[in-house]
């Protein structure tokens, strides 16, 4: 981890982002304001002075108030310096950023059901997960590490967990018992991360936390693999965009359990990619509805190329959530699916 000087000559997105910012639009500065990572933050705020249009952009973005929000400004006695100044640490600080993800009033049960306390360990940390900034990611794919704040904090937190884990097998052996068997549930099909806290405190696992989130940086990597600064922020967007949506809309009182819909959901927003999970029978018709509503807010991700189907195969699945609940989802999807391949295109 971290900014080593091997990389430093293979930033290129930097040198494109200040070209960009100079003379880019709206869209383009908020992607790159919001999204990429830069090693001297001084250089994209000196673009952000040139642009003739960065009394637009502060008023769109900033509003006329003061630090606190709690007064209305006249612009006409900003400054050019402040206006840049505060536009980037507005476009770069998205709403609840700086929070701590990791719910600290939470502590990992001691005696219990092996596979529910798997569960509940596995929804607090998707849950953390989902409380981080999604440039966090970003940062660590491209080795800004210590610019994730966030990211970082998350993996203390669950250090602390594991340490905590471990003083209660000393007080309490039926306690290490009880884990035992939680990690082998957990390494079934939960989060790598939640399995890494109960390994790690048993010692059965030589790697560190950081490791276990490679699926979410790799997506990031390959985006910026193709060197091609458009796609790049075209993707990155539209990435960004499904990490939102799901960490705002994924309602965790309800499947927090359920852990083949939230393995359809992380598909989802990391690889554009989808899998229709089981509609289990106990289901409610309200609580199928829920899930129909909430899968269909990622049509609206309409940058990327792997929804260009999308609206065909939510309505695949409304036709069959309505059928026998014996009738698996995944089963019938891919049935429409491949009648779909044998459908005229539609222009």
């Amino acid at each position: 981890m971290g900014s080593g000087s091997s990389h430093v000559e293979t930033r290129w997105w930097e040198v494109e982002a200040q070209r960009i910012l100079a003379t880019g639009n709206t869209w383009e500065v908020k992607v790159i304001c919001s999204l990429i990572p830069v090693v001297n933050e001084t250089v994209p705020v000196d673009c952000l002075k040139k642009r003739p249009d960065l009394d637009t952009l502060f008023a769109l973005n900033c509003g006329y108030q003061d630090r606190d929000g709690d007064q209305r400004m006249d612009p006409q006695a900003l400054t050019v310096g402040f206006k840049a100044n505060r536009l980037w640490q507005v476009l770069r600080m998205p709403p609840g950023c700086g929070k701590a993800p990791w719910n600290w009033n939470w502590q990992p049960p001691l005696e219990g059901i092996p596979s529910e306390i798997a569960a509940e360990l596995h929804a607090t940390v998707c849950q953390a997960i989902f409380r981080i900034p999604f440039s966090d990611f970003v940062k660590f794919a491209l080795e800004y590490s210590t610019r994730a704040p966030s990211l970082n904090n998350l993996l203390s937190a669950v250090c602390d967990v594991r340490d905590s884990l471990r003083r209660a097998y000393q007080d309490r052996p039926k306690v290490q018992e009880i884990y035992v068997k939680v990690e082998k549930a957990l390494k079934q099909q939960h989060h790598p991360l939640a399995h890494w806290i109960v390994a790690s405190s048993l010692h059965r696992t030589p790697h560190a936390p950081f490791d276990t989130l490679t699926p979410n940086l790799e997506p990031i990597r390959a985006i910026f693999a193709t060197r091609d600064f458009d796609l790049v922020l075209t993707r990155l967007a539209a990435l960004n965009q499904r990490f939102t949506y799901g960490s705002q809309m994924y309602d965790w009182q309800k499947w927090s359990r359920d852990v083949d819909f939230w393995h359809c959901i992380d598909g989802v927003i990391w690889s554009g990619k989808f899998t229709a999970p089981p509609m289990r029978p106990h289901l409610s018709s309200e609580d199928r509805d829920e899930r129909l509503r909430f899968l269909k807010g990622f049509e609206a991700d309409a940058e990327d190329k792997a929804y260009s189907s999308w609206r065909r195969v939510v309505f695949s699945m409304k036709r069959l959530i309505g059928r026998d609940s014996q009738y698996s989802v995944k089963k019938g999807l891919l049935m429409s699916l491949g009648l779909l391949k044998d459908s005229p295109k539609r222009s």
